[in-house]
């Protein structure tokens, strides 16, 4: 996918005698080539387009899409294909090269052939175990939603201006849900560790606490909402901890923590399609913009 982002000295701006842009929006030529994140358009480099800092995204001058009744690809005598992503793709990446250089350091200390049984027989360590669990984990909540109808996926989503990613971003009849995948084992709780005139409820999965989990999804949803906000978009954004594996309570499971919904891969499959909010065409509308503002890692 062509690059969206452009920093600050990447652009030229437009003479004044040009029209003015709407609030937040600067108007100048690319220094890169682009795609309008409303129409899917590509803006060739030096193109004249209008630049959103905060989502750091591009549009078209005269963008269909930002006229009333506009639709998506009509500039366009097909709209492009939409990259959904590889589920997983930059956690076993990243697995991968911790596992390589792994194997080139300790071949280089003891050898080729002793440092081949070395690799064979002694585990890796856990911190590099855990990318490829946690790649293992997307990719299973990918397949639980995969073949959903009116349900689109995008997965392992590029945050521009960041070194974070989104997990998946799901464009449902019931709304727009920012999704993290967390592939743990052991029974999930939620436990009031506070003392006896306040309240401190945590969120703990095998003994483990968990909390912090949730407090991590709300640059998520920010990142979101600020590029909605660039395209004049208002509607609410869910975000989601999707566990896999774990051992939910037979009675009184958790439904939330801190604002953020807790689910199976099967209970997601339940929560993205309840309430229809969503038709189709608004479906496809908003996974484009959301594809063009996150491009796939």
């Amino acid at each position: 996918m062509t690059v969206t982002k452009l920093p600050p000295h990447a652009s030229a701006p437009m003479g004044p005698d040009q029209e003015p842009t709407p609030a937040e929006l600067k108007k100048l030529r690319l220094r890169y080539a682009g795609r309008c994140v409303l129409c899917g358009a590509p803006l060739p480099q030096g193109a004249p387009a209008l630049y959103h800092a905060a989502s750091k995204t591009v549009r078209c001058i005269a963008c269909p899409d930002a006229t009333p009744g506009g639709d998506v690809g009509a500039a366009l005598t097909e709209p492009p294909p939409l990259d959904s992503g590889t589920a997983g793709g930059s956690a076993q990446r990243e697995h991968d090269r911790r596992a390589a250089k792994r194997e080139e350091r300790v071949k280089e200390r003891f050898g080729r052939r002793f440092g081949g049984v070395l690799l064979a027989v002694v585990d890796e360590p856990q911190s590099t175990r855990a990318w490829a669990k946690g790649a293992r984990g997307e990719a299973r909540l990918a397949e639980a939603i995969a073949g959903m109808p009116d349900v689109v996926a995008l997965h392992d989503r590029r945050v521009p201006g960041t070194r974070g990613n989104i997990d998946h971003l799901l464009v449902a009849p019931a709304g727009l849900f920012v999704v993290d995948a967390k592939h743990y084992k052991g029974s999930l709780r939620i436990r009031d560790k506070g003392g006896l005139f306040h309240t401190d409820n945590r969120l703990y999965v095998g003994g483990r606490d968990c909390s912090h989990l949730a407090d991590n999804m709300a640059w998520q949803v920010a990142a979101v909402e600020t590029l909605l906000t660039s395209v004049e978009i208002t509607m609410p954004v869910t975000p989601v901890l999707c566990f896999i594996d774990v051992d939910w309570p037979l009675l009184g499971s958790p439904g939330s923590f801190r604002g953020v919904r807790l689910e199976s891969p099967k209970s997601l499959r339940r929560l993205i399609t309840a309430t229809p909010a969503l038709d189709a065409a608004a479906i496809d509308k908003l996974a484009r913009i959301l594809g063009a503002g996150f491009p796939a890692k």
